[in-house]
Formats: C-alpha cells, structure tokens, sequence
C-alpha cells in the first residue's frame, strides 16, 4: 500500500486549516517538499476546511498524516490516496 503522493485532510474549523496550510506548506519531510492548498470544495460547508496535501513521501502512512495536521486542530477527515493496480 504505496501512497501516491498526495492525500486529502478536512479539518472541522476553517480557521484550522487556514494554520495548517500557513505552517506545514514547504514543509520538507524526508526527501520531499510538501504542497498544502485549499482543495476544490464538494459542498459550501467544508469550502475553507478541506486540503489536498501533494508531494507526501511514498512510505507514509494514514497515521503519520493525521498525527502531523492533527496538531493544528480536529479532523473529520482525513486520507493517503493509494494506487490501486499495484496496492
């Protein structure tokens, strides 16, 4: 179960999100820079609290990541995209 690079994380407070992109974008994490943004919203409720996380290190996991944005506030959810051909 290789990462693809990039996940999601969808914080309950806007505001959470808005700490989260300002702290952890450029964030270097083993020989990869990371890329925090807003995501494309999928409802007007999580317009502001939703992120994509690209450029995450092939070998982290769905823990790793929550542990590392959970510091900026609570999660309703959060994901590792996983290709799904080679696992």
């Amino acid at each position: 179960g290789q990462s693809l690079g990039y996940g999601f994380v969808n914080y309950v407070d806007p505001k959470d999100a808005e700490k989260a992109i300002n702290t952890l974008n450029g964030l270097r994490l083993q020989t990869k820079t990371i890329k925090v943004s807003y995501a494309r919203p999928s409802s007007a409720s999580i317009r502001d609290a939703n992120l994509y996380v690209s450029g995450l290190p092939k070998t982290m996991t769905q823990k790793e990541l929550e542990h590392l944005f959970s510091q900026y506030g609570r999660i309703i959810t959060s994901r590792i995209l996983i290709d799904q051909v080679s696992g």
